[in-house]
């Protein structure tokens, strides 16, 4: 055997035995950090809402379910047919809006599925999916209360939920108008309601498609609680992740790209929205087609 030919066949050699040093758990990943963690973790981390129903709560059989998790569930399904990991594991970790966009930038969890507003300023800490909804500030309020606008709240205590799109939207409006309104701290949608319902505040300012749902299905009587106002802004939802992986990135929007083109979007809107009597709005459907991106 001639010298060349012998480290010809050593050099293969090596190729060969580097090949197979490669973790099986990195095929499919690709350049993605968030696809090789989730492939060395044999998982994916889901972050969700604890009580958002119908977008992303926790059922009482103790499940996590939701308009939103339907929809992140489609990105979970093109994960495992991309990491070719048809047992790939779901975890479940709770966020609020104080710690969700951090758990997202340092990578505890790897889609956010939840009802966070898609906004300029957050898009330079996080990358968002496509939008899935659009909703926007409104007040619940005692259906006893008379207030028919924000401004009828003048010198009154009104509840936000920290950190939220919500909370600056009235702030803004509080100190431009100079209402006096005072601000008061509710830790997520159930806890604002009951400060309502018990007349610790006046009225609770979040987003209007979820205090809707919360009047119709849970307003203790049933018709205690109304939603007053026009939308104060513009909040159009889509799921969080790390920024600066453009591979999964384009997974996700594919996914949701997907999803819209399909109509499953609507579908999912109707299993979610319909048995509360909510109809989609016109503006959503437009967005589902917008955002059905050809292949």
């Amino acid at each position: 055997m001639s010298g060349s030919s012998f480290f010809c066949r050593a050099g293969l050699g090596l190729l060969f035995a580097a090949t197979l040093a490669v973790p099986a758990m990195a095929l499919g990943a690709g350049e993605s950090p968030i696809l090789k963690r989730i492939a060395e973790r044999n998982a994916i981390t889901i972050g969700h809402r604890e009580a958002s129903a119908p977008y992303s709560f926790i059922s009482r059989e103790q499940r996590v379910e939701g308009y939103s998790i339907d929809l992140c569930m489609k990105v979970v399904d093109a994960v495992k047919a991309r990491l070719e990991k048809p047992d790939l594991e779901i975890k479940y970790v709770p966020i609020n809006t104080t710690n969700r966009i951090a758990l997202v930038a340092n990578g505890t969890i790897d889609i956010e599925c939840g009802t966070t507003t898609n906004t300029l300023a957050r898009q330079e800490q996080v990358e968002f999916s496509p939008i899935f909804y659009i909703t926007g500030t409104q007040v619940l309020v005692s259906a006893a209360n008379s207030a028919k606008e924000v401004e009828d709240l003048k010198g009154k205590r009104v509840a936000v939920l920290q950190g939220s799109s919500n909370e600056q939207s009235l702030r803004a409006l509080n100190e431009s108008e100079k209402l006096g309104i005072e601000l008061v701290y509710a830790k997520d949608l159930g806890e604002g309601a009951l400060l309502v319902a018990s007349d610790r505040v006046d009225g609770f300012a979040a987003d209007g498609g979820q205090i809707k749902v919360f009047a119709a299905t849970k307003a203790q009587p049933k018709g205690s609680l109304k939603v007053i106002g026009r939308l104060l802004t513009y909040d159009p939802y889509s799921a969080m992740m790390q920024r600066g992986d453009l591979e999964f990135s384009l997974l996700v929007k594919r996914a949701y790209a997907e999803t819209f083109r399909s109509s499953e979007a609507e579908k999912l809107y109707e299993k979610w929205f319909g048995p509360l009597g909510i109809a989609i709005e016109p503006e959503l459907k437009t967005a589902f087609v917008i955002q059905a991106i050809p292949r």
